[in-house]
C-alpha cells in the first residue's frame, strides 16, 4: 500500500524536528526583539530630550520676553524633528505663545506600533531663565513612536524572515536525509513483509535492508521473522485442532439432528444456543434464525413454560411429563415436554426436549374410546335386559287392566254387580276421570321405553367388523331415538326440544356397513350440533335439524344441518383434527369428530366434510360407498 508523503515517517520526523527548531528559534527571536524594543524606547526618550535641550534657551527667552515670533521659530524648529507631530510653548501663566501640529504618519504597521509602544508619547520640558528661580514657561510635544521605531520594525521583520527561510531549508534537508536513512528502508521491509503469507508452505522470510543489520530496523526484521515462524507453527497446530473440532462438531450436529426429539438449549438469559433439525420442523424457524434469539420469540408456544425453564436454570430442578398443544399449524399437534438443567462448572442454562406424541396419544385415546364404547355397550346391554323384565310386566299389566274394564266381558259385569254398581257406571266414571287417557299414555310410554331398550341392545351388540346391508333411514331413525334420550342439564341440552325435519329421497338403496360404527358417527354429529345450538345465545330461532338422505352414483349421501352458530371459515379445515375443540374446558375432548372422520375415511373409504348452510348453521356431509373395498374391511 502506497503511503502518502505527509503520512511518511521521514516527513513526520522532519516536521517534528523543524517544529522544535522553529519554536526554539522563535523564542530566541522574540527575546531578542523584546530586548531591542526596550532599548528602542530608551533611545526615543534620549533623542526627544536631546532635541528639547537644544531649543531650551531660545524657548526660555521667548517665554520670558513673551516674544511670539521667537516662540513660533522655536516651534518650527521642533518640527524639524520628524517624529514630533504636535508642539506647544506656554508662558508661566499658561498662555500659549505658539503651537503647531501635523497628522501622524499613516502606515500598515500603525496598529502593531500602537500595540508595542503606544499610539503617542507626550514630553514636557520646563523653561528656566537665569534671572528667575521658577520656570518661565513650558514646552510640550507629542511624539509618533512609529517614526522613531521604524528601524526596529525593519530589523524585527528581517530577523523573522530569516528564521522562516532557514527552517524551510532545514525541513527539506531533514526530509531527504530521513527518507534515505529511515523511510526507504522501512518501505522495503514492509514490502517484503507484505509478500509473506504465513499459511504458505514455503519458508519465506523478511529481507534485511542493506546497512541496517545492526540498527533498530535490523532488530525489527529479526523479530518479525521469529514471530512469523512461531505463527506458522501455531497455524499448523490450529489447523489440526480445527479439523478435529470440525469433525467432532459435525458428528455431534449429525447426532443431535438425527434425534426424533426436538432439542433446544438456552442460556441464563433464555437465549437459544442449540437448535436441532427437529426443533426447526416443529417451530417453523431455522437454526440460523433461532440462535441468539430469545426462546419465546422464536417459539412462542414455550412462553407458558418460561417459569419451569427458569427453575431449571436457577434451582437445578427438572420438569417432566409437561404437555403442550399447538394449534398454530394446519393440524393440531400434541407434544411431551422435558426440561432439565444444563450444567458445566455451574448451572448456566437449560435443555428442553420436545417429543411429538400426537399419533401415539391419538391411538391411545382411540383405544380408550373403543374400550369405553365396549364398556358402555356391555353396560347398555345389561341395563336393557334388566329394564326389559319390569317393562314387560308393566305392559302386560296395562293390558290386563284394559281387559278388566271392558264392557262386553261377562266377568266384568258380574264383578260390578257384586259391588253394587254396573259396568256402564264404572266405564262412565273412568271416562270422566280420564283414566282411559292415562292408561293410553302409560301404554305409549311403555312402548317407547321398549323401543329404546331395543335400540340400546342393537347398539351394544358386537359386530366383529361384520358388514351387512343396512336400511339407512331406519339406522338414522334409531340414532335419533338414542340421541333423544341424552339429556344434559349442565350443558342445557334437551334433544327432545329440537325439531327434526326429514328430507329423505324415495326408494333409498341399502348400504353395506357395520351398523354400530355408522351409528357412532351419526350420534357424534347429532350431539355436536345439539351442543352448538345450545351454546348459541344470539340465535333466537328454535333449534332444528334438517336430515337429508340422498343416493348418488357411487356414494350414499347423508346431510345433517343445524341452525346453530356455524363453523368459522378458518376452522373448517381443522374441525376434524384430534383434540381440536372450540368448547369450554370440560365440555369436549376434541375427539368426537376426529374419531368419526377416522371411521368414515379409513374404515370405509368415504368422506366427511363440513360447510356453512344457508341458515348460517353448519352442514355436515357424510358420503359412504355402497360397498366398501376389501382393503377397508381388513
Amino acid at each position: 500500500m502506497e503511503i502518502k508523503r505527509r503520512n511518511s515517517l521521514s516527513f513526520k520526523q522532519a516536521m517534528i524536528t523543524i517544529l522544535a527548531v522553529f519554536i526554539i528559534g522563535l523564542v530566541f527571536s522574540l527575546y531578542q526583539i523584546t530586548t531591542d524594543l526596550k532599548q528602542e524606547k530608551k533611545r526615543i526618550d534620549q533623542t526627544v530630550n536631546q532635541v528639547l535641550r537644544l531649543l531650551e534657551f531660545p524657548a526660555a527667552q521667548a517665554a520670558f520676553n513673551l516674544d511670539n515670533n521667537l516662540a513660533k521659530q522655536v516651534v518650527q524648529g521642533l518640527f524639524e524633528y520628524a517624529p514630533i507631530y504636535q508642539a506647544e510653548l506656554k508662558d508661566d501663566l499658561g498662555g500659549v505663545l505658539a503651537s503647531a501640529e501635523r497628522a501622524p504618519a499613516s502606515t500598515r504597521l500603525r496598529y502593531l506600533a500602537n500595540l508595542l509602544v503606544g499610539s503617542s508619547k507626550q514630553y514636557q520640558w520646563p523653561l528656566i531663565w537665569k534671572e528667575r528661580t521658577k520656570p518661565v514657561g513650558m514646552v510640550t510635544v507629542l511624539v509618533d513612536p512609529y517614526l522613531v521605531t521604524k528601524g526596529f520594525f525593519d530589523r524585527a521583520g528581517l530577523l523573522l524572515t530569516f528564521d522562516i527561510v532557514s527552517n524551510l531549508i532545514l525541513a527539506l534537508l531533514l526530509s531527504v536525509i530521513f527518507y534515505f536513512t529511515l523511510t526507504k528502508a522501512l518501505i522495503k521491509t514492509a514490502a517484503s513483509f507484505a509478500g509473506i503469507n504465513p499459511a504458505d508452505s514455503a519458508d519465506r522470510k523478511i529481507r534485511m535492508p542493506q546497512g541496517h543489520r545492526q540498527d533498530e530496523i535490523g532488530q525489527l526484521v529479526n523479530t518479525g521473522n521469529r514471530v512469523i515462524n512461531e505463527y506458522r507453527l501455531h497455524i499448523r497446530q490450529q489447523e489440526e485442532s480445527e479439523a478435529e473440532l470440525n469433525r467432532l462438531r459435525n458428528l455431534f450436529s449429525n447426532v443431535v439432528d438425527s434425534m426424533p426429539s426436538a432439542l433446544i438449549c438456552v442460556d441464563v438469559e433464555l437465549k437459544v444456543i442449540q437448535w436441532n433439525h427437529q426443533a426447526s420442523i416443529i417451530s417453523g424457524c431455522t437454526a440460523e434464525r433461532a440462535i441468539g434469539q430469545h426462546l419465546t420469540v422464536v417459539y412462542p408456544l414455550l412462553a407458558q413454560e418460561v417459569g419451569s425453564v427458569r427453575d431449571a436454570i436457577l434451582k437445578g430442578t427438572s420438569a417432566h411429563d409437561r404437555r403442550l398443544i399447538s394449534n398454530e399449524e394446519e393440524e393440531a399437534r400434541l407434544y411431551d415436554l422435558t426440561i432439565y438443567p444444563l450444567t458445566t462448572n455451574g448451572i448456566d442454562g437449560a435443555v428442553i426436549r420436545i417429543d411429538d406424541v400426537t399419533e401415539r396419544v391419538r391411538i391411545e385415546e382411540m383405544m380408550i374410546q373403543s374400550e369405553k364404547m365396549l364398556s358402555i355397550g356391555g353396560l347398555a346391554a345389561g341395563m336393557a335386559h334388566e329394564i326389559n323384565n319390569p317393562l314387560a310386566g308393566i305392559l302386560q299389566n296395562i293390558q290386563v287392566i284394559e281387559n278388566r274394564i271392558k264392557v262386553d266381558l261377562p266377568a266384568n259385569r258380574d264383578a260390578a254387580a257384586a259391588c253394587g254398581t254396573s259396568i256402564e257406571a264404572v266405564t262412565h266414571y273412568l271416562t270422566e276421570r280420564k283414566v282411559y287417557d292415562i292408561i293410553g299414555r302409560i301404554k305409549e310410554s311403555g312402548k317407547r321405553a321398549a323401543k329404546i331398550v331395543e335400540n340400546m341392545l342393537n347398539f351394544s351388540r358386537k359386530s366383529n367388523r361384520k358388514f351387512e346391508a343396512q336400511d339407512m333411514a331406519e339406522l338414522v331413525e334409531g340414532c335419533i331415538e338414542l340421541a333423544a334420550n341424552d339429556y344434559r342439564a349442565d350443558q342445557n341440552i334437551n334433544f327432545k326440544q329440537i325439531k327434526i325435519i326429514r328430507e329423505y329421497a324415495d326408494s333409498l338403496p341399502y348400504v353395506s356397513c357395520e351398523k354400530s360404527q355408522i351409528q357412532q358417527v351419526i350420534l357424534n354429529l347429532l350431539k355436536n350440533g345439539a351442543q352448538a345450538m345450545a351454546s348459541s345465545r344470539e340465535n333466537q330461532l328454535p333449534p332444528q335439524f334438517i336430515i337429508r338422505l340422498q343416493p348418488e352414483s357411487e356414494f350414499f349421501r347423508i346431510e345433517i344441518e343445524d341452525n346453530g352458530p356455524g363453523v368459522a371459515p378458518g376452522l373448517a379445515k381443522r374441525i376434524f383434527e384430534p383434540f381440536f375443540t372450540t368448547k369450554p374446558i370440560g365440555v369436549g375432548t376434541g375427539l368426537g369428530l376426529s374419531v368419526s372422520y377416522f371411521i368414515v375415511t379409513e374404515n370405509y373409504g368415504g368422506a366427511l366434510s363440513v360447510e356453512t348452510a344457508n341458515s348460517g348453521g353448519a352442514r355436515f356431509i357424510l358420503r359412504l360407498p355402497y360397498k366398501p373395498s376389501e382393503s377397508c374391511r381388513v
